[in-house]
């Protein structure tokens, strides 16, 4: 399934250091949140989160404890590192 990130140059920069995909969520007022990437199902929707877009080939239904996939809505919350991305 194709899925979509959108970020910046940060980010972008970050993902390429660390090789993979996977966001830190951790803060100070929330130290124990788990690491994890939202995808968006279409590009439109992902550019609304930054001018660079990543495509992902992603199967959701491959390890479902790893995500929250929903076919009716417009994203994936993704709690493992996604090796293989394109900026589109």
């Amino acid at each position: 399934m194709k899925l979509y990130h959108g970020t910046d140059k940060f980010g972008l920069s970050e993902t390429q250091k660390q090789g993979y995909l996977l966001h830190k969520r951790a803060n100070i007022l929330f130290p124990s949140m788990s690491p994890c990437t939202y995808l968006a199902t279409t590009i439109k929707e992902a550019r609304q989160y930054g001018d660079i877009v990543l495509e992902v080939d992603y199967d959701p239904n491959e390890n479902p404890k790893m995500n929250n996939y929903n076919p009716d809505s417009w994203q994936v919350r993704v709690y493992e590192p996604i090796y293989k991305f394109e900026i589109t």
